[in-house]
């Protein structure tokens, strides 16, 4: 049987056509270009939320860290301090000089009540008559 021999045919591109498919082009890509932007102004929101959330999730983190770097300092040092007083106490003993008697009080000074001022008068100058 012979092969039925395919032939291609070319349609016709009118004006009408290119016309036609202007119109669509222009309305697809007006349509993908609002989603676009839509999908843009989505993924940035959604960045930063993203953002937020682990900020908010390493400040978290820090304050926890900071806070059992304290709990861990603080028994620390009073262990440290108990061990250190534990270990002085014996040499403050031996070294501590003895209490120091009290000297008495040192009053006002005898006399100082009857002590009298003598305030000079200041000398006044005659005054002399002219004859």
């Amino acid at each position: 049987m012979a092969r039925k021999k395919i032939t291609h045919t070319v349609p016709n591109a009118s004006a009408r056509h290119l016309w036609l498919a202007g119109l669509g082009f222009a309305s697809i890509a007006t349509r993908q270009t609002a989603a676009t932007a839509t999908h843009a102004a989505d993924r940035v929101g959604q960045a930063r939320r993203q953002a937020t959330a682990a900020m908010e999730q390493a400040q978290s983190n820090m304050i926890a860290a900071a806070s059992d770097l304290r709990a861990r300092i603080e028994t620390g040092v009073a262990q440290f301090g108990g061990s250190l007083e534990a270990t002085l106490s014996p040499l403050m003993a031996k070294f501590k000089p003895a209490k120091a008697k009290r000297t008495a009080r040192r009053g006002r000074p005898l006399g100082s009540k009857n002590v009298r001022r003598v305030v000079k008068k200041a000398k006044v100058a005659k005054r002399t008559r002219k004859a």
